[in-house]
């Protein structure tokens, strides 16, 4: 792993929260993707909304932690070396690609190679 690249929730309304999250709680703003992904740096480390494509939707999720990875396939083969079950890679075409898998507690967990 290289780093936390970020934490995000899943959230239905995207407009909503992320007016919530800059209003109210006065997180800056760091950028906008319709109503699929909106990112807020704080401090230093990233939070984000993320819409109904960043979660599959038979999954329920709190909190999402994506971990960077320097080569997404590598990471993923070792994974399944464990028995760990691995989603299908999602090429976000110029943001990168990410897959996710369960960790024992069922918390899903996303890898992103740039």
């Amino acid at each position: 792993m290289i780093k936390i690249k970020n934490v995000f929730y899943r959230v239905s309304n995207m407009k909503e929260t992320s007016e919530f999250y800059q209003e109210v709680l006065g997180l800056p703003l760091q950028f906008v993707d319709r109503d699929q992904w909106a990112q807020f740096k704080v401090n230093g480390v990233t939070f984000a909304l993320g819409g109904r494509e960043e979660v599959p939707h038979d999954l329920e999720a709190g909190a999402v932690v994506t971990f960077e990875v320097e080569n997404l396939n590598e990471a993923r083969k070792q994974l399944e070396q464990h028995d760990v079950q691995v989603s299908d890679v999602r090429d976000m075409g110029g943001h990168g690609s990410t897959c996710y898998f369960l960790d024992p507690s069922k918390n899903i967990v996303q890898l992103y190679q740039k």
